[in-house]
């Protein structure tokens, strides 16, 4: 059992997932796409095929730092792209 805590912070979401003790297992951070990594940012623009990033997070895991961004395609359907800092796709392992 997880439970989800959703905050703001400088205007900007920001939820912490905790387990049933209270450990901290994921920070996901509401944040601009020009704040993340030059590689992460451009994978998810070759991703976005006339489609706009309607929101970025990053994604940290334990020492692990990933990102999702929602995109809303140009047929107006809504996508989540995962990549590392590195521009490689994310997998949940």
């Amino acid at each position: 059992m997880t439970y989800e805590v959703e905050t703001k912070r400088d205007g900007k979401g920001r939820d912490l997932t905790f387990n049933e003790r209270g450990s901290l297992l994921e920070i996901e951070e509401e944040m601009d796409l020009d704040s993340i990594p030059g590689p992460a940012k451009e994978a998810i623009q070759k991703k976005l095929a006339g489609g706009t990033v309607t929101k970025v997070e990053s994604v940290t895991q334990g020492s692990k730092v990933s990102y999702e961004a929602d995109i809303k395609t140009k047929n107006g359907k809504n996508r989540e792209v995962a990549v590392n800092a590195d521009g490689s796709p994310h997998s949940e392992n």
